[in-house]
């Protein structure tokens, strides 16, 4: 899902969420999925149900004044897996007002654009850290590695989004991470 590759986004992600009063505690959200079927990652299926995910983690949220898009643009797919005319497999998150999609395809007004290679983010969205500092850690390590050889970059400023988007991006890792083959 969506990495940062910014330091302080991460920390002030991580503060945001452990002030969160209306979430369970996401060890409880993954002990819940572990009988959650497994999606092909970015297939319609698997975007169903980041849907749900996401209009679970966003319940009891005023929604009616945000406008946001955030999408993921993933070089190299394997074969016939390509959504997009550049030859992605892309897909996006657009909340506006208190609607909400989660859809396959690439965007131009997306606020924050995550673009990686497909093999590389794959396996770093799979990985479900449940608050284990080791695992964060590991995770950390393999984006900075990914940032620094050009397999990950961030275009946007994840520090100008709006607080419910930040709590968003806080709480949708996990989640996602345990329906993701």
């Amino acid at each position: 899902m969506f990495h940062s590759t910014e330091t302080d986004f991460a920390n002030d992600t991580r503060a945001f969420a452990n002030h969160r009063k209306r979430r369970p505690p996401i060890r409880e959200t993954i002990r819940q999925m572990a009988s959650t079927d497994t999606y092909e990652y970015v297939s319609t299926e698997w975007l169903d149900a980041v849907q749900s995910i996401i209009t679970d983690l966003l319940q009891g949220h005023d929604l009616s004044s945000l406008d946001y898009v955030i999408c993921e643009d993933l070089t190299s797919p394997p074969v016939d897996r390509a959504n997009t005319p550049a030859g992605t497999l892309s897909w996006f998150i657009h909340i506006h007002g208190n609607s909400l999609e989660a859809r396959a395809g690439s965007v131009s007004n997306a606020d924050i654009r995550v673009v990686a290679d497909y093999a590389t983010h794959h396996e770093l969205s799979r990985r479900v850290w449940a608050g284990d500092p080791e695992a964060i850690a590991v995770s950390q390590h393999q984006r900075q590695i990914a940032t620094a050889s050009g397999k990950l970059r961030i275009e946007g400023d994840l520090r100008a989004a709006p607080p419910t988007v930040l709590e968003l991006i806080a709480q949708l890792h996990d989640p996602v991470a345990a329906i993701t083959a």
